[in-house]
């Protein structure tokens, strides 16, 4: 068995081409010249074929690697932290030694923040009583929905085992005379 020939490889400024051994494609009847091909491949991906006709160049294809599409990365979304609001400089009262919390007034917007956060607990215990209301009656329908399922299934395996108890007839073969093959009679 005759030996494969390997390819040479071949330096070059863009990297290493491989030339691979001349292939003998065979003879052009009209002209009677001997064809060869010569396949180079290069470094970049792109494979050059080179015909030649009795050493003399006739042809050459370059077919290119093909590029493929980047993928586009999608961008992470970084979570901002949230800055607190700026507080503003509280009035202080003339005389600290006696003052009492009672005596200490709230601008307009604080009393506004104030206002609207009290709203917003009341309303969200209101979500919670009409949620727990709603979920009341729900065991009951639960509980129902089980016994069903469980008096459907008891019902098919008490139908099975009956049919699996029931002893049928026993089958025997028996020649058809007329048509020459068996029946089956129970």
């Amino acid at each position: 068995m005759a030996k494969r020939r390997k390819d040479t490889k071949v330096k070059n400024t863009d990297g290493i081409s491989r030339v691979k051994p001349i292939q003998e494609v065979g003879t052009d009847p009209e002209t009677g010249k001997k064809i060869q091909n010569i396949i180079v491949k290069r470094a970049d991906g792109a494979v050059i074929t080179t015909r030649y006709a009795d050493g003399e160049k006739v042809g050459e294809t370059t077919s290119y690697k093909k590029i493929l599409k980047k993928k586009r990365i999608p961008k992470l979304k970084v979570k901002r932290k949230r800055l607190p609001r700026k507080l503003k400089p509280v009035k202080v009262p003339d005389d600290v030694a006696n003052w009492k919390p009672s005596d200490f007034e709230l601008d307009e917007d604080a009393k506004k923040e104030v206002k609207r956060r009290e709203e917003v607990k009341k309303k969200k215990e209101e979500q919670e009583k009409r949620i727990a209301e709603r979920k009341k009656g729900r065991t009951k329908k639960k509980v129902r929905r089980v016994v069903r399922k469980v008096k459907d299934v008891a019902k098919d395996t008490a139908r099975k085992v009956k049919k699996v108890f029931k002893r049928r007839p026993r089958a025997r073969k028996v020649k058809n005379l007329v048509t020459g093959g068996t029946n089956i009679l129970r």
